[in-house]
């Protein structure tokens, strides 16, 4: 996981999240291919929302992609979890 997202508190499950949340990922799917409740994604959307200062999903992706990390993080990591 990039160093600033860890320096944030961001857990390795919300990582899993924010990846697919960047490719416009709904909730539920990514509920589905998590094997998570909607609920659970819910909350870690909330989280990631909150860490980032961000206020929905948009902001999510755009700071994201502002930050080191989101540069260090290729479409190749998309859905195979964090490194």
């Amino acid at each position: 996981m990039p160093t600033n997202l860890r320096a944030i508190g961001v857990t390795s499950r919300e990582m899993d999240v924010l990846l697919l949340v960047r490719t416009g990922v709904a909730n539920a799917e990514i509920a589905q291919r998590l094997f998570l409740s909607p609920r659970t994604v819910e909350s870690h959307v909330a989280s990631l929302l909150m860490k980032s200062g961000t206020a929905n999903r948009t902001e999510l992706v755009d700071w994201l992609a502002s930050t080191q990390a989101g540069q260090d993080l290729g479409h190749d990591e998309i859905g195979r979890g964090t490194p």
